[in-house]
């Protein structure tokens, strides 16, 4: 990985930290592939498998295709992110080598702002006995080729960390939000998912309303939203959320063509 990072304009979809890395290389459901001036990255989960690459340059993009024809069963996805014109070239790209791109993200932000001291009520920190309602509200809501979801360990290390807030209704999970601590002065609103049943009732404001206002002023709060959900879009907007311009293209590999 060293020789390829000191290449002029290496590519890579992979901003993991080496600590992060080095964890993730010892795993089981992880393949590493090294090839002529790329590494492949295979991370398996139930239903797909996650590509992280590293790449000295676009031509290299081609040995990773040939690398995954060998690769049968479970879909592919790889995340790209970057700045719009930046990450257009590798999209582009991977077009050419039977990858098509499944939805685009953008993140947004928000700094901690002011306490805005709004009552917010009935919202409860997640307990280990609803992991398993949890994970089934989580994976029933969200697209698993667009969203991260947690497995069960990463979720019961998030509830113990108190990262978890859910609204109960009539002993069910009505909605709950996730948000993740990435640092002293950083945190991640991983999922935020009200139930079906109970939508309308202003849930979701709830549950952000509880977690903004605990934030201190020099913090900051950020997310990923499907550039074409305006619903999410404009709620995140009320709370003072905006696009800072990254991009994530969630390209998916459509497998050798025959065409």
């Amino acid at each position: 990985m060293s020789e390829i990072r000191k290449c002029r304009g290496f590519l890579t979809n992979c901003f993991f930290t080496v600590p992060q890395l080095s964890a993730m290389l010892e795993m089981d459901h992880v393949a590493v592939r090294l090839i002529e001036n790329a590494i492949v990255i295979l991370v398996e989960e139930d239903q797909l498998v996650r590509l992280y690459f590293y790449a000295t340059d676009l031509a290299s993009l081609q040995q990773i295709k040939n690398t995954l024809l060998n690769f049968k069963g479970k879909p592919i996805i790889a995340d790209i992110i970057g700045r719009d014109k930046q990450s257009e070239i590798i999209i582009n790209q991977l077009e050419l080598y039977n990858f098509h791109k499944y939805s685009t993200l953008i993140r947004m932000k928000r700094s901690g702002l002011e306490n805005r001291n709004k009552e917010v009520s009935h919202v409860t920190l997640a307990t280990e006995d609803r992991v398993n309602e949890i994970m089934r509200l989580l994976y029933l809501e969200f697209d698993i080729y667009i969203s991260h979801l947690p497995n069960r360990k990463k979720l019961l290390k998030a509830i113990q960390n108190n990262e978890v807030t859910l609204v109960i209704q009539k002993n069910e999970i009505a909605g709950l939000a996730y948000f993740e601590k990435l640092g002293e002065k950083l945190i991640y609103l991983y999922q935020l998912v009200v139930d079906k049943r109970f939508r309308g009732q202003g849930i979701a404001d709830r549950l952000l309303t509880h977690q903004l206002n605990q934030l201190s002023e020099d913090m900051t709060c950020q997310l990923w939203v499907e550039s074409n959900n305006l619903f999410a879009i404009n709620k995140y907007e009320k709370y003072h959320f905006a696009s800072d311009g990254l991009f994530d293209s969630i390209m998916m590999f459509k497998g050798e063509d025959h065409g």
